[in-house]
């Protein structure tokens, strides 16, 4: 149960690290400049391909840290905690937006901040549920 945690919380810290550092990156290539035109309307576009590829990432670490420490349901595992950090970052953002009044930079730096946090949570709680020991 404790490698199981372990294993739930390193992939989600890896996939949530991941996916900030691209976003950050993303968003200062973006970043209006001297010689920089920006990326205009569909920046925000690619999100959705960012947040699905370092998901792929998470499930690739879990599936591989389950087969180590013999246990099985990796993949359930990877669902349900890629369901809950979609949850969870929508429930941040919907939190930000209504309760706290933030300059533009610091919102942007607390929701990536956010985002390696859920993802933590979530991969951990689905790896501590669901995954369970070989018998065999």
């Amino acid at each position: 149960m404790l490698l199981r945690s372990v294993v739930g919380a390193c992939a989600g810290a890896l996939a949530g690290v991941g996916f900030a550092l691209t976003v950050d990156w993303h968003r200062e290539y973006c970043w209006l400049e001297v010689g920089v035109t920006g990326c205009g309307d569909s920046s925000p576009l690619l999100l959705p391909p960012f947040f699905a590829f370092w998901m792929l990432v998470a499930g690739l670490l879990i599936y591989l840290g389950f087969r180590l420490v013999r246990a099985e349901r990796g993949w359930l595992a990877t669902g349900i905690g890629s369901g809950l950090w979609v949850l969870l970052i929508i429930g941040v953002v919907w939190f930000k937006a209504l309760f706290l009044d933030m300059y533009q930079e610091d919102g942007h730096l607390f929701v990536l901040q956010a985002a390696v946090v859920v993802s933590c949570v979530a991969y951990l709680a689905a790896a501590l549920f669901v995954g369970r020991a070989r018998t065999w």
